[in-house]
């Protein structure tokens, strides 16, 4: 059975250990969410824009970035052809 999943973009503040939703959202009480967190830090140069850019469509598209080990596999890969 596939489930439904409805994508909601909202800005909360993290104060005492809680995230703090800046606007309300329509779920029903008790409704479990997958929260992905991104900070407002501003890249510094024109690549760290692009890597930021890059970063967020992946994470809409809903396709899960790879992890470090992932990654490492990947280059060790890279690195013996």
């Amino acid at each position: 059975m596939v489930a439904n999943t409805t994508t909601i973009d909202v800005d909360a503040i993290y104060e005492n250990g809680v995230l703090r939703l800046k606007e309300p959202v329509d779920l029903p009480d008790n409704a479990e969410v997958h929260v992905t967190i991104q900070t407002s830090t501003e890249a510094k140069t024109p690549m760290g824009r692009r890597l930021r850019e890059l970063r967020s469509e992946i994470m809409r598209s809903g396709v899960t970035p790879l992890g470090w080990d992932e990654i490492e596999d990947e280059v060790a890969l890279r690195r013996s052809e």
